[in-house]
């Protein structure tokens, strides 16, 4: 490859921005000329905004700014009895003891947070909504079985924080050997957790809203290891958090962007009303719109 094709093929701001990095046309010259020796770096990249959502950059899907009249608000998570209230509400709502203290859960919690927040490229990630979750032994290798057993205790969990509501699961009865992973989505690395016991993890709703389904796929090429794309989390988060994350119209709709329903291009969805939440298939996945969101597990 020739320097002379290399040069055609910059434009005329590409050259302006590397001078610019250089130091200025002054130190660039001196670097042309052999008078100054340079030494490169990579530079840390950001991946999150202030407000802890992903930076869109480089995606072909499409992304379209997020909403901020469709917002969540943080949960108290300072005392033992924080985080005994959510997963005594699992406990209760599944049927199940996932073997995990609240003792274990906020040290589980706290650990994590710290790796996130010392980590410059993901440490804004925190700034947004963050909800502990507790996620249980699986018992089946299905995932729609799995499924189907979670919206049941999702129901449970939403009418107890709202006994004048109503939870419709529209896919009832039709999830079961139809639900898939998402190649690249590293939901297969939870999976294989969970099959060995209950996992301590991080749960980010909306770090992708405004993201279209495919753009929230796209994005995990460059996310650090430690992150895994959600899916069969968000149930679990929604039982332990109905008052966080189905608590009126203004919640963002909670893509389950990690897993495929029947085909490729559709997956699953939550969406809160005043009245009720609903859990239907999303029809599409190239769209994006400013009121839902993809989410984000943090597992370390």
């Amino acid at each position: 490859m020739s320097s002379k094709w290399m040069i055609q093929n910059w434009t005329t701001g590409e050259l302006n921005a590397l001078v610019k990095n250089l130091g200025g046309e002054e130190v660039a010259r001196k670097i042309q000329r052999g008078g100054v020796r340079v030494n490169f770096e990579d530079v840390l990249k950001v991946l999150f905004d202030k407000n802890g959502r992903r930076i869109p950059e480089g995606l072909s899907a499409s992304v379209c700014d997020a909403n901020r009249d469709s917002r969540l608000e943080q949960p108290k998570l300072e005392a033992e009895v924080d985080y005994a209230n959510r997963i005594t509400r699992l406990h209760e709502c599944l049927s199940v003891n996932t073997g995990i203290t609240v003792e274990q859960l906020k040290a589980g919690t706290e650990h994590l947070l710290a790796l996130v927040r010392d980590d410059p490229r993901i440490a804004n990630i925190a700034n947004g909504v963050f909800l502990p979750v507790v996620l249980p032994q699986l018992t089946t290798d299905d995932l729609g079985t799995a499924l189907e057993q979670y919206l049941e205790a999702v129901g449970k969990s939403y009418v107890r924080a709202f006994d004048d509501r109503k939870f419709y699961n529209h896919r009832k009865g039709t999830l079961v050997d139809e639900v898939g992973i998402v190649d690249g989505s590293r939901h297969d690395q939870l999976i294989e957790r969970m099959k060995q016991g209950s996992v301590i993890g991080i749960h980010f709703p909306n770090p992708l809203q405004g993201f279209s389904i495919n753009a929230g796929r796209e994005q995990m090429s460059t996310l650090p290891e430690g992150f895994v794309l959600s899916g069969i989390d968000i149930p679990i988060a929604m039982m332990m958090y109905p008052d966080i994350l189905a608590r009126d119209y203004n919640t963002p709709g909670l893509d389950l962007v990690a897993l495929s329903w029947q085909s490729a291009g559709d997956s699953l969805v939550f969406r809160a009303y005043g009245d009720g939440l609903g859990f239907d298939d999303t029809n599409g996945v190239a769209h994006a719109f400013g009121s839902y969101s993809g989410g984000l597990l943090f597992l370390g």
